[in-house]
């Protein structure tokens, strides 16, 4: 039978339309949309040249021998997680990618900032504060920084910090990277790495301890905490010095979790007329510098006498114990190899703090390293060298 030169057209126009729309399901079907951390909305923040990098090492501490090696570039994203009650919510992070590496495939480093109070203090909106974004960009990783529940572009209320919950919503932006990255031809390997510091070493724990709850189709291959901590509860024989230097510090984490777990408590731990400011001061606006200058430095003034004295003994706070007890990490479960970092010197967050899960950890078969540093206090510049030491101690799995 003779098909008639129109008709003929007119099929073979159509399976070739059926073959491409295959093709497309097919190319769809390559990047499939992850489980968890759904990306909702990109936006490219610019590129980073290598000479730009270069000059920003003085600013962080960071050796002339420090090689940059690639420009860098960042995106602003935020996704889909769930808040520390399993409600959907929305967090935001950074992407740094380096450009014309030359490797078939990138390792992911998930990078855990300090503690931030300003909303805004965050890599999404400022990509240089990124600096474990910046720096292992520019060598060659695939970095992700997410900002936290509560900061940047979140639409949780500001405040979840010091919870293990949190684990979750970082691991949520390291699943739901993968489908950016194969949207946009970039080779992601098998790797991911985890570097955090102050309370962000406590997160990079709280992402262990969530992943071997509730195992994901990826694991944990190394982490680097430097100036961590995982114990919360406040020793028995533990004294507040008669001026805190940096009151909005001193009093977030009773804030923090009297909010979390509407304990109702914070009156009985914050002197007034302090107490009554700590909802305005907090609302993700100001600087700790500026709650600062509103608070005060005289321990006695700030804090309550049940507080200071009767801790331990009085049931107005056990709640609070409790609440903090639930959110300690030193048992956590570890995969992949750890390498702890900390100073002697470190005048907030106490190097026992490293010293005694190195003990936990290696006590369950963990292969862990400790670095104690004889010199620093708990400052990025004063540990700086030890992001160095993170990225060069990466290399070994790279």
């Amino acid at each position: 039978m003779k098909i008639p030169t129109l008709s003929f057209y007119k099929i073979s126009f159509q399976i070739l339309f059926v073959m491409l729309l295959s093709c497309d399901e097919v190319a769809q079907e390559s990047c499939p949309e992850p489980e968890n951390g759904d990306f909702i909305s990109i936006v490219e923040k610019g590129e980073m040249t290598v000479d730009y990098i270069e000059g920003l090492k003085p600013s962080y501490g960071l050796p002339d021998d420090f090689e940059i090696s690639y420009d860098i570039q960042i995106y602003s994203v935020t996704y889909k997680t769930t808040d520390p009650n399993g409600k959907e919510a929305i967090a935001s992070g950074a992407i740094y990618i380096p450009l014309n590496t030359g490797k078939e495939s990138l390792s992911l480093v998930s990078g855990q900032h300090g503690l931030t109070i300003q909303k805004s203090d965050v890599a999404s909106f400022l990509p240089a504060l990124g600096y474990l974004g910046v720096f292992g960009a520019s060598i060659g990783y695939a970095v992700i920084q997410p900002d936290y529940l509560g900061l940047g572009n979140s639409d949780y209320p500001f405040y979840p910090v010091y919870q293990k919950t949190n684990g979750k919503v970082l691991l949520d932006m390291a699943e739901g990277v993968k489908e950016f990255a194969c949207e946009n031809d970039i080779t992601l390997n098998e790797n991911l790495f985890l570097i955090g510091y102050s309370n962000g070493g406590y997160n990079s724990i709280a992402m262990h301890e969530e992943l071997s709850k509730r195992p994901r189709d990826f694991d944990i291959d190394a982490s680097v905490v430097i100036a961590g901590y995982f114990n919360l509860k406040r020793e028995e024989d533990f004294k507040y010095p008669e001026i805190i230097e940096t009151p909005a510090w001193a009093i977030y984490h009773s804030y923090v979790l009297n909010k979390t777990y509407n304990l109702n408590v914070i009156d009985k731990i914050i002197r007034s007329p302090y107490v009554e400011r700590l909802d305005d001061l907090f609302n993700g606006e100001y600087s700790a510098t500026y709650i600062d200058q509103k608070l005060t430095r005289y321990t006695e003034q700030l804090f309550t006498a049940d507080f200071l004295n009767n801790y331990d003994t009085l049931p107005i706070f056990d709640n609070y114990k409790e609440a903090i007890a639930s959110n300690s990490l030193m048992n956590a479960n570890i995969s992949g190899d750890i390498f702890l970092i900390h100073s002697k010197e470190d005048e907030v967050v106490p190097y026992e703090q490293s010293q005694n899960l190195y003990d936990s950890v290696k006590s369950k078969g963990v292969n862990a390293e400790l670095m104690l540093l004889e010199k620093g206090n708990h400052s990025p510049q004063d540990y700086v060298m030890s992001v160095v030491e993170a990225l060069k101690w990466l290399e070994q799995y790279d």
